[in-house]
């Protein structure tokens, strides 16, 4: 998932860690990876993501750890094209009939791609969309003469490449994942979040006691605030219906406020932990204040898959399974 191989990439930057980042920009035929896939490669040869394994990914390390080893300078680059033949392919276990253009770009701590990658990551773990924009001079000697890193999306999914001038551009468009709000900072929420950003949700954990919503307790996710209140909790998101609530505070009266401010947005999905009894309360309690019931059928409650889950890790485990069963549209 991008936004994880960013994260890890930003982890080498903040490391002061050379390494040369390699991106698929074209493909043809039945290929393991689409354009823009992308990996990492380090001094020892380890990587981070991927280009799509066997030949390709072989002759991309070699090439990167090369680069690595004869002290290639920040902006350095290759252009190489993968052949994945039929026959080539059957000889690397991997069953292809087409090739990769790849791009190798060797980032130095302090250069430009690192400072281009520290900012993207940044920017998708507060869900704002970005184009990043890469200039290659081409010939005998390819070299990155800039990157820039836009707002907004100027390009559609993929990625554009366009080789036919001097110098040629890389336009990649960076999105978001979904956005998980969990509500709660107490012991559900901590793996529930943990598992959540494992899978791919752009999570931030919300609650108003700073001794529980903080890194310490929540180092995997992209945001921890601390409210003042639960009062108008989902403002910041009450338009996006890509939203994921998911509401595991301390006590049934923030459980039954913070649902109130949730069913007032347009988020695509809400949960709530508690027994039916406790949720036929609140259930209650919101019909009494006008709530309709077409509103209080949108939420999922009790959270979760029915899987037996009884601790906090097993519970978790069956509220990110019903997530990922509703992103993936099969609820």
């Amino acid at each position: 998932m991008m936004k994880a191989f960013v994260r890890d990439v930003a982890g080498l930057v903040r490391a002061e860690e050379p390494f040369v980042l390699a991106t698929v920009v074209e493909s043809s035929g039945s290929t393991p990876r689409s354009s823009g896939a992308k990996m990492a490669v380090r001094p020892d040869g380890s990587i981070f993501g991927t280009v799509g394994g066997g030949l390709a990914e072989a002759q991309a390390c070699r090439a990167a750890v090369e680069m690595l080893t004869n002290g290639a300078k920040d902006g350095e680059a290759r252009l190489m094209f993968v052949d994945m033949t039929q026959e080539l392919a059957a000889n690397s276990d991997m069953i292809c009939g087409g090739g990769l253009s790849l791009l190798l770009e060797m980032a130095a701590p302090g250069g430009d791609c690192a400072r281009v990658y520290a900012e993207l990551d940044h920017r998708l773990r507060t869900g704002a969309i970005s184009t990043l924009t890469t200039r290659i001079h081409g010939g005998k000697t390819p070299r990155i003469l800039g990157h820039e890193l836009l707002f907004g999306r100027s390009v559609g999914e993929e990625p554009v490449f366009s080789r036919e001038a001097d110098p040629m551009v890389l336009d990649e468009p960076f999105i978001p994942p979904a956005p998980l709000y969990i509500f709660g900072a107490g012991h559900v929420s901590r793996f529930t979040a943990r598992v959540a950003a494992m899978v791919g949700f752009r999570t931030v954990v919300l609650d108003d006691r700073a001794d529980y919503a903080n890194r310490e307790r929540f180092p995997e996710v992209d945001e921890v605030v601390v409210l003042d209140s639960f009062e108008g909790c989902c403002d910041a998101f009450k338009d996006d219906p890509e939203a994921f609530v998911v509401i595991v505070t301390r006590g049934h009266l923030h459980d039954r406020n913070v649902l109130a401010e949730a069913l007032r947005t347009r988020a695509h999905y809400v949960g709530m932990i508690g027994s039916s009894t406790k949720r036929n309360k609140i259930y209650d309690s919101l019909l009494a204040d006008g709530f309709t019931q077409a509103d209080i059928d949108r939420c999922y409650s009790p959270i979760g898959l029915p899987i037996g889950g009884r601790t906090p890790e097993e519970i978790a485990v069956s509220i990110v399974g019903e997530l990922i069963q509703v992103r993936a549209g099969k609820q």
